[in-house]
């Protein structure tokens, strides 16, 4: 991604922005998130925490797409990457806000969510107001980071409120109303360099170093192994959820058993 020296020196004091960039250089790593999902999409696209747009470029085919994200510098950033788009349309609110309901005029088929849940105060309320947006049958693709003892310095710097585990994100999706089609760990590997980087040598920012070489060398032969097998664990949990009344209800009352 090209950078004026304008931008450089506007964005790289800012941990967010600057974390975001460092993740736009993972080509392979994005990827492999968007396989998982690319054939659930519809046309008509509400992407929470857009950030500065990494996946709001893998819909732009799409009819209509809603770049949501509550941080400004991230809006400024969206609406310079894609102005020659007219189908995105930068958003600037909160998840958990009432507010964002108003974007149900535009009866989004789909919700993108990815890696925004967890910097959410309030997360069953973001999640009740995502349902609260789809049309009937709409559906959720949602990824979390796994596993709270993972979290460490990076989370806090980037303003992670938690992480999860798969009893929880699920539980916390029906109680919003969703029924969930599906909940897998994904990058099985990842862990690991987590841990060491995050909770041992407490670094403070993403190595762009270690993404790129992980990028290049690690993600294509995990991702065709975790095609095979479904890993026990992983960095991140990938969940599916639907807004379909009927089998909601069914799947709430067996919950509640």
């Amino acid at each position: 991604m090209h950078q004026s020296n304008k931008e450089r020196t506007m964005y790289d004091s800012d941990p967010i922005i600057r974390d975001l960039e460092i993740m736009s250089r993972a080509g392979n790593y994005a990827e492999w998130i968007f396989s998982k999902f690319k054939d659930l999409l519809g046309n008509r696209v509400v992407e929470i925490g857009a950030g500065i747009g990494n996946f709001t470029g893998k819909f732009i085919d799409k009819e209509l797409v809603i770049a949501v994200d509550n941080y400004k510098p991230c809006i400024d950033y969206i609406k310079n990457r894609f102005a020659e788009n007219n189908n995105i349309v930068p958003f600037e609110e909160s998840i958990d806000s009432p507010s964002i309901l108003s974007l149900s005029n535009y009866s989004p088929d789909t919700i993108v969510c990815i890696n925004v849940l967890e910097h959410v105060e309030d997360d069953l309320a973001a999640l009740k107001n995502m349902f609260g947006l789809l049309i009937e049958n709409g559906k959720l693709i949602l990824l979390v980071p796994a596993f709270q003892f993972l979290y460490g310095t990076i989370d806090h710097l980037v303003g992670h409120y938690r992480r999860y585990n798969k009893h929880e994100i699920e539980t916390k999706l029906i109680t919003a109303g969703f029924y969930v089609k599906s909940v897998s760990y994904m990058n099985c590997i990842a862990p690991f360099g987590w841990y060491l980087n995050n909770r041992i040598l407490k670094k403070e920012e993403e190595s762009l170093s270690q993404v790129i070489f992980y990028d290049r060398f690690v993600v294509p032969w995990l991702r065709k192994i975790e095609q095979i097998y479904l890993p026990p664990f992983g960095l991140s949990i990938v969940v599916f959820g639907e807004k379909y009344s009927a089998a909601k209800n069914s799947q709430n009352s067996s919950v509640a058993r």
